[in-house]
């Protein structure tokens, strides 16, 4: 088992941006497919703590767009939900460490940080 856990989709250009620098870190990650195998509600809820809500939605994914979330953001039970339901709408990738501390997106200096931090 490794001590990451990768949540992301094959498609998403930011997972594969997240997974090439893992991988030239040399880092060692366990990978789930986000749409059959997302986060737990828990982490979700922990994801909107650390974030907020507007910072942990995917403003590309269809349900966002349909249901206008963008000017009607969603309370943390709703959205939590809505993420449940549609996991296309969690912002990607999600990665989780050993002391389960949660990193959302990509940015190269924010995730080498995260990395080196835990």
């Amino acid at each position: 088992m490794s001590s990451l856990k990768f949540y992301g989709k094959a498609s998403c250009i930011t997972c594969k941006k997240a997974k090439a620098f893992l991988q030239e870190q040399g880092i060692a990650f366990d990978e789930f497919p986000i749409e059959t195998q997302p986060p737990a509600k828990e982490i979700l809820e922990r994801l909107i703590d650390a974030n907020g809500v507007k910072n942990c939605l995917n403003s590309r994914s269809a349900i966002y767009k349909e249901k206008g979330l963008g000017k009607n953001l969603p309370d943390k039970k709703t959205a939590v939900q809505l993420m449940q339901q549609d996991p296309n709408l969690i912002k990607r990738p999600v990665i989780i460490n050993q002391a389960t501390q949660l990193y959302q997106g990509f940015d190269e200096a924010s995730l080498s940080a995260f990395l080196k931090a835990h």
